[in-house]
C-alpha cells in the first residue's frame, strides 16, 4: 500500500513539476483555449485519443501581434483565420494521417501572453545608441513563448505522448525553430510557415534597431547548434522576412528552406472565402486554398514526416 502511495505520489509531482513553474500574466486564461482539433479546425477532447503511444502531435503556434499587446487565441477560430489563431489548413489536413505506423493529432497551442512594455522596447533603443550593443534582462513575447511552449511540450510528454513536433506560423514559427535547435531529445522536427518575430524588416533594420538587436540575440541562439531537423517555407513578398534575410538558416544540417515564391498572392483566396489576395500579402498565404494545394501536390509534409521517423 506505502509503495503504491509513493508512486501515486511521484507521478502527480511529475505531471506538476513543469506545469507550476511559469506565471505570466493572463497564461492561466489563455491556457483554456488549449485544445486537440480536427482537420476541419473543431475542437476535440484528449479522451478521444485512446492510443497516445502510437499517437505522432503536432503542436501547433500561432503568430504575433505588437510585443506589449496579447495575441487573439479563440477557443473556436474560424477556419483558417490566422488572426483568431487558427491552425493552418495545411497543418489540419494532416489529423489522423498514418505515418510510418503512427496516427497524427494536431494540437493547437495558445501562447500569446504581452511581452515588453513600449517604454521598455524604448529603453532598449537609448541603450543600443549610447553603448551599440544591448544588454537584454527582459523577456520580450517570443522568449516568453518558448518558455510557454516547452512547459506544454512536457505536460504532453508526462501524459503519454512521446512522440512530439513544432510547428507555427510567423512568430510561432520562429518560437518552434529555436526550441528544435536547443532540444532535440525532446522535440523530433519543426515545421514553420513564414518564421519571423521581429516586426515589418524595414522597422527592425531602421525605424526600431532595438528589434533587430533582439532578432541578432535570437539568431546568436540558433547558432549554438550545428543541426536544425526542420523544414521551413519563406517567400519574396513576405514584409516580415523572406527568403534572404533567412538565408542563415541554410547553415544548418537537416534544415529544408523552401521558397515558394512562384506562388503569388493575387492568384490564391482565403481559406475562409472565396476573396482573392492583394499582393503584398505573400506573409499570409499559408491561410490560403491555395497554399494547402501546393504543398499536397510537393508532397512537403507527408516527406518530411516519414524522413524525421
Amino acid at each position: 500500500m506505502r509503495k503504491i502511495f509513493l508512486i501515486l505520489i511521484f507521478l502527480f509531482i511529475s505531471n506538476n513539476l513543469f506545469a507550476n513553474t511559469l506565471e505570466y500574466k493572463g497564461l492561466e486564461k489563455l491556457s483554456k483555449n488549449n485544445t486537440f482539433m480536427n482537420d476541419k479546425g473543431k475542437p476535440y477532447s484528449i479522451e478521444e485519443i485512446s492510443d497516445k503511444n502510437s499517437s505522432l502531435v503536432i503542436i501547433y503556434n500561432h503568430g504575433s501581434i505588437q510585443d506589449h499587446k496579447q495575441d487573439s487565441c479563440k477557443a473556436k477560430p474560424k477556419f483558417g483565420y490566422l488572426w483568431d489563431a487558427a491552425v493552418v489548413p495545411a497543418i489540419l489536413k494532416l489529423h489522423n494521417k498514418k505515418i510510418n505506423g503512427l496516427e497524427v493529432k494536431i494540437y493547437r497551442l495558445c501562447s500569446g501572453v504581452k511581452g515588453m512594455s513600449v517604454k521598455n522596447q524604448k529603453k532598449y533603443r537609448k541603450e543600443l545608441k549610447s553603448k551599440g550593443k544591448i544588454n537584454l534582462v527582459d523577456e520580450h513575447k517570443n522568449i516568453k513563448r518558448q518558455n510557454i511552449i516547452l512547459n506544454e511540450v512536457q505536460k504532453l510528454k508526462n501524459l503519454g505522448f512521446d512522440k512530439i513536433i513544432l510547428s507555427g506560423y510567423s512568430a510561432g514559427g520562429w518560437s518552434s525553430l529555436i526550441l528544435q535547435s536547443r532540444y532535440p531529445e525532446k522535440i523530433i522536427g519543426t515545421i514553420a510557415f513564414n518564421p519571423a518575430f521581429a516586426g515589418p524588416k524595414k522597422e527592425w533594420q531602421k525605424k526600431y534597431p532595438e528589434w533587430g538587436a533582439f532578432r541578432e540575440d535570437s539568431i546568436n541562439k540558433f547558432n549554438k547548434a550545428d543541426r536544425i531537423n526542420a523544414v521551413v517555407f519563406a517567400h519574396q513578398d513576405d514584409i516580415f522576412e523572406d527568403p534572404q534575410t533567412l538565408s542563415f538558416f541554410q547553415n544548418f544540417k537537416d534544415l529544408e528552406l523552401i521558397d515558394y515564391s512562384e506562388l503569388k498572392p493575387t492568384t490564391c483566396t482565403w481559406a475562409d472565402g472565396d476573396k482573392k489576395m492583394t499582393s503584398n500579402k505573400g506573409h499570409n498565404i499559408p491561410q490560403s486554398k491555395c497554399f494547402t494545394k501546393y504543398l499536397e501536390d510537393k508532397n512537403y509534409l507527408i516527406s518530411f514526416l516519414k524522413n524525421i521517423l
